[in-house]
């Protein structure tokens, strides 16, 4: 029997819940309900029996809905909900002939884990081809005269979210700039307490760079995520204009502090160094505070500022640094290397409050971006599914891991039959769609996370599934959809919990006349995260068979920035264009170094000499920025034979191509050489080992 239709008293629970999804204040939210009429909940509508996959639908278009422009989000959510409608289609047409049903299974799992070949971005496009097909299942058995019906309701629900989001998008397009630009202002105030750590004369050296390293690599991802949003139609004399300029001033003030760490080594090895160090470390502290207020004033004020004594550190650090004059005598190699590194660090904080200046005067955003062209730095999406074809090969660990996806959802599928409860195979489905990745490590962490999580969020949902009224229990849907959205990316336990009480939620509400199977769902889930483990260990990419290919990567990047930093001509756009694939290909090796950290220990080959080469290779980007950063500020220009030679000798082969190389014997080549050298270690290491 259908459920009567409910009315909610106020305004639709669900309605508000979308909106505080999108951070929408009160305004906001009339002036969307104006361009769009009413916004009805699906339930006021259909009743819970035919409003629930409406509500399905609704999250499921929800999966792709990250930050990104209007339109370019559009296209992701229109491509990614096709994927849903297809994929739902097509297991609910399966379902009456169970060996069909699992064929199916398998083969749309595999698609999905395909569709992560088209890049990193495309992974919530994967997992809208996973979870609706999962979510159906969990919908009372239907006929397959209804599942036009079903079909059209989650399309409706799904159209509405979409519809809903793009307003939403559109009107909070100001606030949805300023936290991306806020959130990449606290993770280099993140970073800026990493290097703090580096010249703390008590900390292990190697420790403090493998973690400045590591929170480098964050910062990287937060400003590729945030390069979309904030570069592109930037027009002079917009806020939009002034957020992207704050990009190019944070990663200026980066330059500054990896030129300050040359000769570190050397500092930190002199006694006499220690009252300018702590000094060095307490100016760096107060300037990640200064940071963290200005991220959280971009989000209350257009025109945020800096608290009004952020000057008495650096001015502190000034004097310091006069003090070491009457210390030279006494320790001449280490005063002058001392010495210039306060100097690059206060340029670094003097950036920061640049950066105040860029935040609220477009005179002083127009003059920090110069000529580059902003839309080259945005990383640019491609939907064609002809990119896959390089990924149908044996080598190829996308080709594995769909591989492995798909069989570990058939294998979920035939042990959920076995346990004999229909109920369960959507919930052992869903923790294998949310825990297997692309490599064991990912995946384990995935686990752990998700187990955890799913703890938590079955123990909230047994609550609210016990003691709340369906109109009540629409909201809690629609509130957890929206912690999931916020902690995806943040907090995957967070999210898990949220998940958990989603989905558990969203099948009651599709059967309310069962009872709610907590414990049976917890079950549910330790069997799909043991099922994910497992079948981690099938056809396995272990992260040592692609850390080759991304070292010489990291070379190839190396060589085209020493190339372009050592040479006098280069602009600002080539040097800055130069400077990101750097960062990136060194945040892509340090991101594999931690996923092969926690791998099986059999498969940790060349772990210690990857961590080498990532010091090595900071140490180089050091000296670069160093050379480019002296020869703005007025120091002899290097010469562009330099450069060159330094790039032959970085690229891959390099040694053994340059065995006369022109270059002098200078602390740039021998930094060079030390990474060639770590370079082919790793690789050595890696090869002996596989063999």
């Amino acid at each position: 029997m259908s459920a009567a239709p409910v009315a909610l008293a106020g305004e639709p629970k669900i309605d508000l819940a979308l909106a505080h999804a999108h951070g929408l204040t009160d305004d906001e939210f009339r002036h969307i309900e104006k361009l769009l009429g009413r916004t009805p909940t699906f339930f006021m509508i259909f009743g819970f029996d035919a409003g629930q996959p409406a509500t399905l639908g609704a999250i499921c278009a929800s999966i792709s809905d990250l930050p990104a422009p209007w339109r370019e989000k559009a296209r992701a959510m229109g491509f990614g909900f096709a994927l849903a409608l297809m994929s739902s289609s097509a297991i609910l047409l399966a379902l009456p002939w169970p060996p069909l049903a699992l064929l199916t299974l398998g083969a749309l799992a595999f698609a999905g884990g395909m569709l992560t070949g088209l890049g990193r971005w495309a992974i919530p496009l994967g997992m809208q081809t996973l979870i609706p097909m999962v979510f159906v299942l969990g919908l009372p058995k239907q006929s397959i005269a209804s599942v036009p019906r079903v079909e059209a309701l989650l399309a409706l629900g799904g159209l509405a979210y979409i519809a809903f989001s793009l307003v939403a998008t559109i009107v909070t397009d100001g606030s949805a700039r300023r936290l991306v630009a806020s959130e990449s202002i606290r993770e280099f105030s993140i970073y800026l307490r990493a290097v703090a750590a580096i010249f703390n004369p008590d900390a292990d050296l190697e420790a403090a760079y493998g973690a400045a390293i590591r929170q480098q690599a964050a910062l990287a991802e937060q400003l590729q995520l945030a390069r979309p949003l904030l570069l592109g139609h930037a027009q002079n004399g917009s806020e939009r204009f002034r957020l992207a300029a704050s990009i190019g001033v944070l990663l200026d003030a980066f330059d500054a502090l990896v030129a300050a760490q040359c000769d570190l080594a050397l500092i930190r090895a002199s006694r006499a160094a220690t009252p300018m160090l702590r000094q060095i470390g307490t100016t760096l502290s107060v300037g990640a505070a200064d940071l963290d207020h200005l991220s959280l004033e971009l989000l209350a004020t257009r025109r945020p500022t800096l608290p009004p004594d952020h000057h008495v550190q650096i001015e502190a650090l000034w004097r310091e640094a006069l003090r070491l004059d009457d210390a030279g005598a006494e320790d001449p190699k280490t005063t002058p290397a001392l010495k210039t590194a306060a100097r690059r660090l206060i340029l670094a904080l003097e950036h920061i409050r640049r950066l105040e200046q860029v935040l609220s005067h477009d005179s002083d955003a127009t003059a920090s971006i110069g000529d580059v062209d902003l839309a080259a730095f945005i990383p640019r999406r491609s939907y064609s599914l002809a990119v896959l074809k390089q990924h149908l090969t044996k080598s190829s660990p996308v080709l594995r891991f769909s591989a492995r996806l798909a069989l570990a959802m058939m294998a979920g599928s035939l042990i959920a039959r076995f346990l004999g409860d229909s109920g369960h195979g959507n919930w052992v489905l869903l923790t294998i769609a949310v825990v297997m990745r692309a490599n064991y490590g990912l995946t384990r962490q995935r686990r752990d996370d998700r187990v955890v999580g799913t703890l938590v969020g079955c123990v909230a949902a047994a609550g609210a599934v016990a003691w709340l009224p369906p109109p009540a229990l629409v909201a809690t849907q629609g509130l957890a959809v929206a912690v999931l959205q916020s902690f995806v990316r943040l907090n995957y336990r967070l999210a898990s919990a949220a998940a958990s009480v989603t989905a558990l939620v969203s099948l009651h509400l599709a059967q309310p006349s069962l009872p709610a199977p907590v414990l049976a769902r917890l079950a549910d889930t330790l069997i799909g995260a043991a099922i994910a483990h497992l079948f981690s260990y099938v056809w396995p990419h272990w992260e040592f068979s692609e850390a080759p290919n991304i070292v010489r990567r990291l070379q190839a990047r190396l060589a085209a920035f020493a190339e372009v930093a050592l040479r006098p001509a280069a602009g600002d756009q080539e040097y800055r264009l130069a400077r990101k694939n750097m960062i990136e290909a060194l945040a892509a090796l340090s991101d594999s170094a931690g996923r092969m950290s926690i791998e099986p220990m059999a498969t940790r080959r060349g772990l210690d000499e990857m961590a080498a080469l990532l010091i090595a290779a900071h140490a180089l980007v050091a000296k670069l920025s160093a050379a480019r950063l002296d020869a703005k500020t007025g120091a002899a220009k290097p010469d562009a034979a330099v450069g060159e030679a330094l790039s032959a000798l970085l690229s891959p082969g390099g040694s053994q191509a340059q065995p006369n190389a022109p270059a002098p014997r200078s602390a740039l080549e021998d930094a060079a050489r030390a990474v060639t050298s770590a370079a082919e270690t790793f690789q050595r290491a890696a090869r002996e080992e596989m063999e």
